[in-house]
């Protein structure tokens, strides 16, 4: 594990690029609606429960961590958040998931998940989520 000695985040390589700003997760909530910090606060509380997690503010995006990044808030909406899931494969067999795309010049594949409602997160996407996760402990 690296740890940059600018912003204190804490990455699987050394030296990785990333973003050291100052933006904070609360930045990325100010004026949202309530609905969607309901939702984003649903999400997260889904997320405590599979395993311990941080929250680590991007230029534009809101990364979960568990040893390394495994998942994406790339959008909170008006009524809704988008989710990023990146996998190593493809998960087609799905009802969650909107779009799931190739990363270019990766083996990775993004999974695409909007959430309008708490329920939402329903047990197909807790799978995903748990997915998710233990690569996110993975090192």
């Amino acid at each position: 594990m690296w740890t940059c000695a600018l912003c204190n985040q804490t990455f699987k390589n050394s030296n990785q690029i990333h973003y050291c700003g100052d933006k904070t997760i609360n930045d990325f909530l100010i004026g949202k609606s309530e609905t969607t910090v309901g939702l984003f606060n649903h999400f997260i509380l889904k997320y405590n429960e599979i395993g311990d997690i941080k929250l680590q503010a991007t230029k534009s995006m809101i990364a979960l961590v568990a040893n390394k990044r495994f998942a994406y808030i790339i959008k909170l909406g008006k009524d809704f958040m988008d989710v990023v899931f990146p996998f190593n494969e493809p998960f087609d067999d799905n009802y969650c998931f909107r779009k799931i795309a190739a990363v270019p010049e990766s083996n990775d594949y993004n999974h695409h998940l909007r959430i309008y409602l708490p329920e939402d997160v329903n047990d197909e996407v807790i799978t995903y989520m748990k997915k998710a996760y233990i690569n996110g402990k993975n090192i």
